[in-house]
């Protein structure tokens, strides 16, 4: 079965810690976020992010896996997500990211669920749309 679900989120928390690595003018470190979703995905999730960040040009990426936990087009369980690629130029509005299910990591009625998750972004709104398959 196929299927898409789309709404939005909220980041209810982000916990950045100190850099662990501060060299030539670029940071590194790792943040903890929480979000809650609504629409067809109405579910919580933890983040772990590790980011770079050039100090000087406020040019930075990401890397993150985050835990989702409820409900999919009302199937209940749960999945991880990798954010692979999430990059930006500080002088530009273009922002890119990369979003999927990790194969396996599906529990309860989400058990097998693959797929992609695109997000984007509009004044303080976080948005997102799952396309994703269910054996």
């Amino acid at each position: 079965m196929r299927g898409q679900a789309s709404g939005t989120f909220t980041v209810d928390a982000f916990e950045p810690e100190n850099p662990y690595d501060q060299r030539d003018g670029v940071d590194l470190g790792h943040a903890l976020l929480r979000k809650t979703f609504s629409g067809a995905l109405a579910a919580t999730s933890e983040v772990h992010m590790t980011s770079a960040v050039a100090a000087a040009t406020g040019a930075a990426a990401y890397v993150a896996i985050e835990r989702v936990e409820g409900t999919l087009d009302g199937r209940r369980g749960s999945f991880v997500l990798l954010h692979s690629t999430g990059s930006y130029e500080a002088d530009s509005s273009e922002r890119s990211l990369t979003v999927t299910v990790v194969a396996g990591t599906g529990t309860g009625e989400l058990s097998g669920v693959t797929g992609t998750l695109r997000i984007t972004k509009t004044d303080d709104e976080h948005q997102y749309e799952l396309e994703y398959a269910l054996p």
